[in-house]
């Protein structure tokens, strides 16, 4: 079993109760999935992939020369991750939205813990922490991006437009997890580095499971 196999099995349970069975997954792939749910998802979104770039950038810089594969990877992802809160921002305009009014409301509970975990990770606690929190959010994209793009289409009436966050990371994150498995598998250093990931990984299913319930309240 390869290092991102145990990283799955270790993180199982977490994800079938917080993600696979979130209540806003249900809501949305049953048609009931409301204006204010989608507005809500960009804002929570955009507070927390605002920061990924400058994350990335604090992780890698603490990591010393027995990980330097592995710092380099970090700072590779940190031209892929740049800007992506500009997406959030273009699908609330073209919603009609005044994204200047929306944004300025603070993160709620759930991307405010992301945020929160990611520095604390990144300057204080242990980077390696970070390939979980990767291994979670590239593979949300990549298995769920396409197919909720389509339903956002079909089922909502968005435009394309209107779905540029979603419809993009579909792409990116089929490309990034592949990364991601690597880095998990191949750039590790001692047998304990894994038990960070899983750390990560497993805070993170929590952080954004609580986020999804978080867009789920807001109507």
């Amino acid at each position: 079993m390869s290092n991102f196999e145990k990283l799955l099995a270790a993180t199982e349970d977490e994800f079938r109760s917080e993600i696979e069975q979130n209540p806003l997954i249900e809501v949305v792939a049953g048609g009931q999935m409301k204006r204010e749910h989608y507005i809500s998802y960009l804002r929570e979104t955009y507070h927390m992939v605002r920061h990924t770039s400058r994350m990335l950038s604090l992780a890698g810089a603490r990591l010393g020369d027995d990980y330097r594969e592995l710092r380099d990877w970090f700072f590779e992802q940190v031209q892929e991750e740049n800007n992506h809160d500009l997406f959030c921002i273009k699908d609330l305009t073209n919603l009609g939205e005044n994204a200047e009014e929306v944004l300025a409301v603070p993160p709620k509970p759930g991307s405010w813990g992301l945020v929160a975990q990611n520095y604390y990770m990144a300057t204080y606690g242990s980077p390696l922490g970070i390939l979980g929190v990767a291994s979670l959010t590239e593979g949300l994209g990549a298995d769920l991006g396409k197919s909720m793009a389509d339903l956002l289409k079909s089922e909502y009436g968005l435009e394309k437009n209107q779905i540029s966050f979603i419809k993009s990371h579909a792409g990116f994150d089929a490309r990034h997890i592949e990364d991601v498995k690597r880095a998990v598998n191949e750039l590790l250093v001692k047998e304990s580095d894994l038990d960070e990931v899983v750390h990560g990984r497993r805070m993170t299913i929590h952080y954004y499971g609580r986020m999804f319930r978080d867009v789920l309240a807001s109507a």
